[in-house]
């Protein structure tokens, strides 16, 4: 990871600043292994829907309620637009796969948790990863330089990315997180509108599902999101 030039914290940044900063985190993000799309953001292009976290229990994911960063553990949506509105710029990402990656077993996999050491699924959570880790990144680089308040989200949950191999959440037995400095809420599960910002900002995203045919789709997506100033 590039590490950060440290910064101490400042009142004011110019625009101008503010600006040239945005762009290098930009970049930085699109250096990380996996990632197709970064782009920056203004606060009217960062959509919140109540609907959105609905996904999580309607149907019930196998993830809701097994981790700290999943629901109802987390954000809810109303809390999310608060938060929203105390930003002006942010950093929005993504990693596309093929067809074949995000459908069939694969996708079956995720949704019931069959997660094999061997990796059943290991094509979504790679890719996942990939989006863990850039939102990582572009997080820790705002934050040291001197944008102390910089959040980042990212995708699925981290029960199946991060600690699949164990039985259960450190975070919600009263332990330190296994991965605190990577697990972060996925869009979805605090209410971004993930899929109307992408196509807000022109990328192309489809709907995957378990009976998703992979010749009716160019690629599956995942997301991530650093709300920076």
């Amino acid at each position: 990871m590039e590490r950060s030039k440290q910064c101490k914290i400042k009142e004011f940044i110019s625009e101008e600043q503010i600006y040239n900063d945005l762009k290098r985190y930009r970049d930085a993000a699109l250096e990380e292994k996996g990632v197709t799309g970064a782009t920056i953001l203004g606060r009217d292009d960062i959509f919140v829907d109540l609907r959105a976290s609905l996904k999580c229990y309607i149907p019930k994911c196998w993830g809701y309620g097994r981790s700290a960063s999943c629901p109802p553990h987390t954000l809810k949506p109303e809390e999310t637009q608060k938060l929203v509105n105390c930003y002006h710029h942010a950093i929005f990402l993504k990693v596309d796969m093929t067809p074949e990656v995000v459908t069939g077993p694969v996708t079956k996999a995720i949704v019931t948790g069959e997660i094999d050491p061997e990796g059943r699924a290991a094509g979504i959570s790679r890719s996942t990863i990939n989006v863990i880790k850039a939102v990582s990144k572009v997080e820790a680089l705002a934050f040291y330089e001197g944008y102390h308040l910089a959040m980042g989200f990212s995708a699925g949950t981290c029960r199946v990315t991060l600690c699949y191999k164990s039985k259960d959440c450190a975070v919600l037995k009263g332990e330190r997180c296994r991965n605190i400095y990577l697990s972060r809420p996925s869009m979805e599960a605090v209410g971004f509108d993930v899929f109307r910002m992408a196509t807000r900002v022109g990328w192309d995203v489809y709907p995957v599902g378990c009976n998703t045919n992979p010749d009716e789709i160019t690629h599956g997506s995942v997301f991530g999101l650093v709300l920076v100033t």
